[in-house]
């Protein structure tokens, strides 16, 4: 599963300006991916955004649980200088397949949908509502 790690930290612990603070990057960007699959079952770091004089950042990873996402931030002392959020994504292609079955869109044609109107049928199971 894809999750985004969204980060934000102030101007007084932002990398840019704090030697401490830029040696954990630099430390994380060192670690091999083996170890990060093994340890804290991150398969693969897709992207790392950052913008920082925004002093914030997005890292999407793909992971089996996000707890061990959050020990990862723990252990690397990612957490100890930001405010983090973990957060399920998908991919826009994915969405857009979702949204096609949901509302069973196909061939460039909407399905009509008036207000009132009983909604198309949705999956039962919570979080699978763009499956």
């Amino acid at each position: 599963m894809l999750y985004g790690i969204y980060g934000s930290h102030t101007p007084e612990t932002c990398p840019v300006f704090v030697p401490k603070y830029a040696r954990v990057f630099v430390r994380i960007s060192e670690i091999d991916p083996e170890r990060l699959a093994g340890r804290y079952g991150i398969r693969r770091i897709e992207a790392r955004y950052h913008s920082a004089l925004e002093h914030t950042f997005l890292w999407v990873v793909e992971a089996d649980d996000p707890h061990a996402i959050e020990r990862f931030a723990v252990d690397t002392g990612l957490a100890s200088f930001n405010t983090l959020e973990i957060v399920p994504v998908r991919t826009f292609a994915e969405t857009v397949e979702g949204l096609k079955r949901r509302h069973r869109l196909g061939g460039g044609q909407a399905v009509p949908h008036s207000p009132g109107a009983e909604p198309p049928e949705r999956s039962q199971e919570p979080g699978r509502e763009y499956e």
